[in-house]
């Protein structure tokens, strides 16, 4: 099931398509669309400490501003067609599919709120809320997702992050969230039962769902701002220092 992993990985956790910081996501995420932890801004510069790579790194964000300029851009544009209620549903139905992988992940952080949460909305959403289209769970029992993945499981067993990268399609992410990506891929129990193929166009509907999501902060960096790639790397790396707060 796992054979075609270096094609799939190309489009895996695309909820990083073009997208640079992942706006939505935070430790108790109420609303996909929440972006007030962000203090979106322009930096011209960074020392070298901070993104060693930068050489390496720019041309691979040209190649995906370019890939979201002629490519995810319009099909979003296309996408939109659909009413917003449909979309709702369909990223709910996403979202719901990687609770066990945050249940997991809450189970390996010694975190059994996050655990418990995780698995009592995935048992929730799939009965109550008819397959996930609806989040029952906090809807009517108050229960707010944990967005857990292997790169924060890694920072809480104290791996460093180690320099910003950018990688093509994916978007932003730093050493540790790459190999997290990579590593969730084999454990998330969900893929386990998918064939390849299954695993691929949920990875696909999983970025155009998030490129949805976060077109207002994809526009502005992308395409507003007058270093994208610096505004690109000061919004990723506030996003970081976020999650890591909530802990």
């Amino acid at each position: 099931m796992r054979s075609s992993f270096l094609c799939a990985l190309t489009l895996i956790s695309a909820t990083a398509l073009c997208s640079p910081a992942m706006a939505a996501s935070s430790k108790h995420r109420a609303d996909a669309n929440d972006d007030k932890y962000y203090d979106i801004k322009d930096t011209q510069s960074a020392n070298a400490s901070e993104d060693p790579w930068e050489s390496f790194n720019r041309p691979i964000f040209d190649f995906n501003v370019g890939f979201d300029r002629h490519i995810a851009k319009p099909f979003i544009s296309a996408y939109d067609v659909i009413p917003v209620e449909g979309r709702h549903a369909f990223g709910n139905f996403l979202s719901n599919l990687g609770e066990p992988l945050n249940c997991i992940h809450g189970i390996l952080q010694l975190d059994p709120g996050a655990a418990f949460t995780s698995l009592w909305r995935f048992i929730l959403n799939t009965t109550f809320g008819l397959g996930g289209i609806r989040d029952f769970a906090r809807e009517e029992a108050g229960l707010h997702k944990y967005e857990e993945n292997l790169g924060k499981t890694l920072g809480v067993w104290g791996a460093p992050t180690g320099p910003y990268v950018v990688l093509p399609i994916l978007g932003p992410s730093s050493v540790r969230d790459t190999s997290g990506k990579v590593g969730d891929w084999f454990l998330d129990p969900v893929g386990w039962e998918e064939t390849t193929w299954m695993s691929v166009g949920q990875a696909v509907a999983d970025g155009v769902d998030a490129r949805d999501r976060n077109a207002g902060i994809i526009e502005h960096l992308y395409y507003d701002s007058l270093d994208p790639y610096s505004a690109t790397r000061s919004a990723y790396q506030q996003h970081e220092a976020f999650k890591s707060g909530t802990r």
